[in-house]
């Protein structure tokens, strides 16, 4: 799967001026972004990407963002849209510090055909071990006679037999979850995807923040969720914080889509990438 960049440079504020979805809800959301240099020298240019909310046909909309400083936003073709900013020459322990604000409409996704090829959300990949004997069996036993039935199968395994082990720096992967019987919420979405997978269901890992009003965004508010294709769109199967095919939940902003080729600065990563040396502090 190849990936087409839209690319926009800007120095104030981007609007998209779509189409406003029906049914939905906007959210404001404000991150501050501290760039350090822990050295005693100058550090030359720095790059950083980071993921804004993302856009996707006739669902959630990104609507306009704010940016301290210039800046530049990349949209590749699974609709993600990834900010990035350049710092140059910056003094030995000195700090940048940038505040974005993106402001997210928030709707029900609609029901349409799958933009890419299939195979490509039914590999195995990193952290998802879709051939792995172990998964083999336990997705063979969790299989009904429909995808709705087997889905929910998956999610309710994941549910209650996995146990939340708090906040992992590591990714472990759905394997080790299942193995261990336990992980964070990216363990618990890997493993419903690779299940999910495993029973020919288009799945895949997404990442984002579960907000109910405007928010000052936090690192530990980051969160991962599988996503199913069922009946003609992307539901969110939630196993971690038990929500269940919910088309409606209004609560999910969308920033990651984890899965298929990655694009030049889309290497795997949650939140975040950046190159040269500095240290990011959230």
């Amino acid at each position: 799967m190849g990936y087409a960049f839209a690319s926009v440079l800007c120095g104030g504020s981007l609007s998209w001026g779509g189409v406003k979805a029906s049914g939905g809800v906007r959210r404001r959301l404000r991150f501050s972004l501290t760039l350090s240099n822990p050295r005693g020298d100058t550090l030359g240019v720095q790059r950083l990407w980071y993921y804004l909310p993302v856009t996707r046909l006739g669902g959630q909309q990104l609507v306009d963002t704010q940016v301290s400083m210039a800046y530049r936003i990349h949209t590749d073709a699974l609709g993600q849209n990834i900010l990035e900013l350049v710092f140059e020459n910056i003094p030995p322990f000195a700090q940048k510090l940038v505040t974005v604000t993106a402001e997210v409409e928030i709707a029900p996704p609609p029901m349409h055909a799958l933009q890419e090829s299939p195979a490509v959300w039914l590999q195995a990949e990193r952290f998802v071990e879709v051939d792995a004997l172990e998964i083999q069996e336990l997705a063979a036993s969790l299989h009904r006679p429909t995808v709705v039935e087997t889905a929910e199968q998956i999610y309710l395994w994941v549910k209650n037999n996995l146990n939340y082990a708090g906040y992992i720096a590591d990714d472990l992967g759905a394997l080790q979850a299942l193995r261990t019987r336990s992980g964070d919420c990216t363990e618990y979405a890997s493993l419903v995807v690779a299940l999910a997978r495993a029973n020919k269901i288009c799945a895949r890992m997404v990442g984002g923040y579960v907000v109910d009003r405007d928010a000052i965004i936090r690192p530990q508010d980051y969160h991962n969720w599988a996503e199913l294709y069922v009946n003609g769109r992307w539901v969110l199967v939630d196993a971690q914080k038990e929500n269940w095919i919910d088309v409606f939940n209004l609560q999910y902003v969308l920033v990651r889509v984890y899965g298929g080729e990655k694009s030049p600065s889309n290497v795997y990563v949650h939140r975040y990438r950046i190159e040269g040396g500095g240290v990011l502090g959230l």
